[in-house]
């Protein structure tokens, strides 16, 4: 859909689904406020609507729907930032003089595969070859993309000759997780695991060598980004490229402060040196946008972490 060339400044395009992928209800000029939690797990969003017509309140409210959310600004390109969200409540209020919708959503990968038990035996289980049967074990049907993970690590097949899968789809991949170091995101269709390296094996993972995804201008922030040991806290403009997983670059930040307290500033020795300057990419972990076509509000906030010294080890107990 082309955007109208009157809409300049915070565009917002809401769209509503059956299940079967049919449009139910759309609209660009209707006050649509947004709330979108891109975190560890699965994403959630709230969208607040004003004075729909109760036909469509009735059709968001019942059966199965699902959410989608464009937005631009200044007539610039239209970004999904909420794909296909699945509507678990919907509640309705009046505030005079006027009616408001409000629709709780989470990631259709929760609902449709997520709780879906499995149980799979995978023999020479690669941490690769174990993610692709437990999947297809819960006939998921989405994108799974594995990043930032050490050069092959993912194909290595440890001695122990089989690894047993029980449980639901995302306890398994949790557990996973919790042994190999990575976090689970959805995004859409897509279910994305990161692994988060340490100082000792960051050479040879693609947050390294590969060019960082958002390269962070300080013209775009909200409020002075804050740098702490191996973390990052940023609050820009509405920014759809913010989304975990990607890696930031904050080496063209013109001001940044600190999140260490005046006491460690006194006593720790070199920490601005040691724990803030240095490696400038971050592995953003969560992200939250913010924002409406009626008012002012229109904002990224994100978490970010960066490498650091220490060792994590392998647990092994998903082999047994």
């Amino acid at each position: 859909m082309a955007i109208p060339i009157s809409k300049f400044g915070q565009y917002v395009l809401f769209q509503a689904y059956t299940e079967g992928g049919d449009l139910i209800f759309e609209t660009d000029s209707l006050r649509v406020d947004f709330d979108i939690r891109d975190i560890k797990g699965w994403s959630r969003a709230a969208f607040t609507l004003f004075n729909l017509a109760p036909t469509v309140i009735g059709k968001l409210s019942n059966g199965e729907v699902y959410v989608t959310l464009s937005v631009s600004q200044h007539d610039s390109e239209l970004r999904v930032i909420a794909d296909r969200m699945y509507v678990s409540n919907a509640i309705e209020e009046t505030i005079v003089p006027e009616s408001v919708l409000t629709l709780y959503t989470y990631s259709k990968l929760r609902k449709k595969f997520f709780d879906l038990q499995v149980t799979v035996g995978i023999l020479k289980p690669s941490l690769q070859r174990v993610v692709d049967q437990v999947t297809e074990a819960a006939d998921f049907r989405g994108v799974v993309k594995c990043k930032h993970f050490p050069e092959g690590y993912l194909d290595y097949v440890p001695p122990t000759p089989k690894s047993n899968q029980r449980g639901s789809l995302i306890d398994c991949l949790e557990n996973l997780g919790d042994s190999h170091n990575f976090n689970i995101y959805t995004e859409g269709n897509i279910l994305a695991l990161m692994y988060k390296p340490d100082a000792k094996n960051l050479k040879a993972t693609s947050l390294y060598t590969d060019p960082s995804d958002v390269v962070l201008d300080t013209r775009n922030m909200r409020a002075n980004p804050k740098i702490g040991p191996a973390t990052l806290s940023v609050v820009s403009n509405l920014d759809p490229d913010i989304k975990p997983t990607a890696v930031l670059d904050t080496s063209n930040l013109l001001t940044a402060s600190t999140s260490a307290d005046i006491e460690t500033l006194f006593v720790a020795e070199n920490y601005l040196l040691e724990k803030v300057a240095g490696f400038s990419k971050y592995q953003t972990l969560s992200v939250q946008h913010k924002g409406s076509n009626w008012t002012e509000q229109w904002m990224t906030q994100a978490m970010a972490t960066s490498p650091s010294r220490g060792t994590n080890m392998n647990s092994n107990k998903w082999w047994l």
